[in-house]
């Protein structure tokens, strides 16, 4: 300290010792409020002058029940394949740099953005895309994705640019085609004969293009996968994600999922089913996220197998009326879900119906074991029993239900579910051309009229004339009665208050479209002025 620093500090101690202690006492009170205020000032400006951003950095836990098989958008088996496959992939529309269609609507052209790379550092370009659709055509390769991309042809233009040519327009090649394909790299595929495509290491340890390239994957002592762990991808081509690692938990069932989120061993968790993760389910502090789901539940009639009965229509919609929809929707999943009364929520309520013809009827009802679909199946059985029907129960495991039901057709009545796309393209459920492709016309409908709409909605390009069509569709499916309509679950989405970045807006057609943003979701933020 200088001679003239202790001058100055011995002056201002001689002088505040001169002062009284009420003088003195003021003196601290007015100096502690300045600093008070100088400090809140301070607060005050650094809040209005800045807004809180995301930030990169951290880790995200998401929880999964069920097992990934491949890591392949090829093969999405799982629910967990195509949630991993989803982060670790590109779609031909997330790499499309502009995607033009011809006048008549059968050739679409696609320019693929020029900063795409594979993970490990080889450039994507149009023969990977004509590679993949090669893959997913060849009925050696046993594609799930086979009969969706069945007289589509693929002719590479330029590196970077695929014609694609249809047989027939089709008005959801874009948003329900070309969205979900997405793309593998031909240089690690080339040499493989396509019956040897699922062995390998590839499944595991797969090379993509999306987000988030796959790091690691832990096994337990029965070599089943219980982790996979992915890191962000800095070369991606529409940014570096904002969360460094992402790694996914699997489980066998929804209750050691909530046990994990609980214990705080995961940070987020959706439902492979449609049952609600509830608040009340959970103990730990977290934002619930109700994502509107594309998928309903309905009990297909089989006319080829139903008592004679069930041929008529009044006794079809007596059977429909009598369901008690809002209870099932409160006691089931606690509100989260919205009732139908046709394939669409366009279709209107048939209105009432005598409970008389269901006195005498001996109806027998396939259901899942699914824990929601039989809580569900025992309400309507109790409704139906209330108007004097006899109802008996069959619950299945799912693998019977595939095996021995669905690819039959071996059931009177099947409580199923149908997920209709964003589109709303309802050809593949209820145009007649469809009825023995197992999963899809469950109840073997053929009705010419919507037959014609269904094949004329699938080829309007206009918005306002489709909906129109739509709402016929499904009016008159819903007065025909080929199924009773039950409800459209919400998808319920749980996470810790930490994640930012969701969009809850996201319609649900596969549980892998809540990851629709990912890049964007982050668990760090930071300030910045404004």
């Amino acid at each position: 300290m200088s001679f003239k620093e202790l001058i100055t500090r011995s002056r201002l101690s001689l002088t505040i010792q001169a002062l009284s202690k009420k003088e003195q006492f003021a003196l601290l009170g007015a100096a502690v409020i300045f600093l008070a205020s100088a400090t809140t000032y301070s607060v005050l400006y650094i809040q209005t002058k800045t807004v809180i951003v995301a930030a990169q950095g951290g880790q995200f836990k998401e929880g999964v029940v069920g097992q990934p098989a491949f890591i392949n958008p090829i093969f999405p088996t799982t629910d967990a394949d195509r949630d991993i496959s989803r982060l670790v992939f590109t779609s031909i529309v997330e790499g499309a740099e502009s995607i033009a269609r011809s006048e008549d609507g059968k050739t679409w052209n696609v320019r693929l953005r020029e900063n795409i790379l594979w993970h490990d550092g080889a450039k994507l370009t149009a023969d990977d895309v004509i590679f993949t659709l090669e893959l997913v055509q060849n009925p050696e390769v046993n594609s799930p994705l086979y009969a969706s991309f069945q007289g589509v042809a693929a002719e590479r233009v330029s590196e970077l640019e695929v014609k694609f040519v249809l047989q027939s327009p089709y008005a959801f090649f874009e948003t329900d085609h070309l969205s979900n394909l997405r793309i593998v790299p031909k240089h690690l595929f080339y040499d493989i004969p396509a019956q040897n495509l699922k062995l390998g290491s590839f499944g595991l340890r797969p090379v993509g293009s999306g987000p988030y390239k796959v790091a690691s994957h832990e096994t337990d002592m029965n070599g089943a996968v219980t982790e996979v762990k992915l890191v962000a991808n800095k070369d991606y081509f529409k940014g570096r994600p904002n969360i460094d690692t992402f790694i996914f938990k699997f489980y066998r069932n929804t209750a050691g999922l909530i046990r994990a989120y609980n214990l705080g061993q995961i940070d987020g968790a959706g439902l492979a089913s449609a049952e609600p993760l509830t608040d009340d389910k959970i103990t730990i502090r977290h934002e619930t996220y109700g994502l509107r789901s594309l998928r309903y539940y309905a009990i297909f009639v089989n006319p080829a197998l139903v008592p004679r009965e069930l041929k008529s229509l009044e006794v079809r919609r007596a059977l429909s009326r009598s369901v008690d929809r809002e209870r099932i929707i409160n006691e089931v999943f606690l509100g989260r879900a919205t009732p139908l009364y046709g394939p669409t929520r366009l279709a209107s309520d048939p209105g009432e119906a005598s409970p008389e013809p269901l006195k005498g009827l001996k109806l027998n009802l396939v259901v899942p074991a699914e824990p929601f679909l039989a809580k569900s199946a025992r309400i309507i059985k109790e409704n139906w029993e209330a108007g004097g029907a006899e109802v008996n129960l069959q619950i299945l495991p799912a693998k019977n239900i595939q095996e021995d039901i669905l690819r039959k057709s071996n059931y009177e009545m099947i409580l199923f579910g149908n997920i209709t796309k964003e589109s709303e393209d309802l050809f593949a459920f209820w145009h007649s051309s469809r009825r023995f492709y197992p999963d899809q016309n469950l109840a073997l409908y053929q009705n010419k009229n919507v037959d014609a709409a269904l094949e004329k909605y699938r080829q309007n390009f206009d918005s306002e004339e489709r909906l129109e069509l739509l709402k016929t569709i499904s009016n008159t499916v819903a007065a025909d009665v080929p199924a009773i309509f039950l409800y459209s679950p919400h998808y319920t989405y749980v996470a810790s208050p930490q994640l930012g970045g969701l969009d809850s807006q996201t319609p649900i057609n596969t549980s892998d479209d809540r990851f629709t943003n990912v890049a964007n979701w982050y668990v760090k933020t930071k300030r910045v002025f404004r």
